[in-house]
């Protein structure tokens, strides 16, 4: 009969490798201190000195704006980090002015004088109502009048001197060199930052122009048409859209004695679009006659007194044509 023939050396796992082989364990573990030996005195006082050095020098060049070393793991971790990019999107310039950040999305917030001082602070005449934009850490834009679109800045912190004039720190700036190049370049906020200070009945210009006009209840003794457009949708007459408002103060000299007022803009055009020749209306901006803004929905609830709608006007703008001079006379 045929024997197995027994395993001899050659490629293969034998049974001397199928076992695992014993981990050694160090007896004399318990019994090692070198684990809870102490640095040496002289190369802790090193490095403790090292380390004061370096944070003065990182709040030093924080004081100036200056930039700030890093070390080599802080570098690594910037160069992974991905930038955002799309983050805002530039809209179409057939409804916007493309020379005017206002009109797509930014609120001005003042324009940079100069410089003060050499350390970087820069001159803004502000022409916001509220400081605390120019005052308060945070992002702002800058648009320089070389540029179309604002940039993103840091604002490090802000404080008021004199009138309308405000002195504030941004990141990179660091000397008057730097501050002066500034000059002429205008600050701004986005439009869908709300200040911390308004209050409930308190709303931004930008929020309420574009915004749909309704009426909250019967207008005098015109009854509501059943195909009158956007009837059903928010339960009002629809009268028009706001164009812009008109602040009291540009209307009376006299400090709290106006009212801001709406300027709505009413569809006489064609399919309900405004005309060329736009037929305007100046609403009083009070509790008693615009008792509902809601600015989820887009519109705006009015109850104006009889006869208000038809004191309407068309705004003209007045045109300036530049003729050819008449050639100059011949000296004889």
């Amino acid at each position: 009969s045929a024997r197995a023939a027994a395993p001899g050396p050659g490629p293969g796992p034998g049974p001397q490798q199928k076992q695992k082989r014993k981990k050694k364990k160090n007896k004399y573990a318990n019994f090692s201190k070198a684990d809870k030996l102490e640095k040496d005195p002289f190369d802790a006082l090193i490095e403790e000195s090292e380390a004061k050095v370096k944070e003065i020098e990182v709040d030093k060049a924080r004081r100036r704006n200056k930039k700030i070393p890093v070390d080599e793991a802080t570098l690594a971790a910037q160069r992974e980090e991905t930038r955002e990019r799309d983050k805002y999107q530039f809209p179409d310039l057939s409804t916007i002015d493309p020379y005017d950040p206002t009109t797509y999305g930014y609120t001005e917030l003042g324009s940079i004088t100069g410089a003060h001082g050499v350390h970087g602070l820069i001159k803004v005449a502000a022409v916001t109502q509220f400081a605390e934009r120019l005052c308060e850490k945070g992002v702002r834009h800058i648009k320089a009048p070389s540029r179309r679109s604002p940039r993103e800045v840091r604002l490090l912190e802000g404080r008021h001197r004199l009138g309308d004039e405000y002195l504030v720190k941004l990141k990179g700036i660091g000397d008057r060199d730097s501050a002066n190049k500034l000059r002429g370049s205008v600050l701004y906020a986005r439009q869908t930052e709300r200040p911390k200070g308004l209050a409930d009945d308190e709303y931004l210009i930008a929020e309420l122009v574009g915004l749909e006009v309704f009426l909250a209840d019967g207008y005098g003794d015109d009854e509501q048409s059943e195909d009158s457009e956007g009837s059903g949708a928010l339960g009002g007459k629809f009268v028009g859209r706001i164009g812009g408002i008109v602040l009291a103060e540009d209307m009376c000299a006299v400090p709290g004695l106006g009212h801001d007022m709406l300027e709505v803009v009413l569809p006489r055009g064609r399919a309900g679009s405004p005309s060329w020749k736009d037929e305007l209306v100046l609403l009083p901006f009070v509790p008693d006659i615009v008792p509902k803004v809601d600015l989820k929905e887009g519109a705006v609830y009015v109850s104006p007194p009889q006869g208000l709608l038809d004191l309407t006007y068309i705004k003209e703008e007045k045109v300036r044509i530049k003729g050819f001079l008449p050639p100059a006379k011949e000296d004889a």
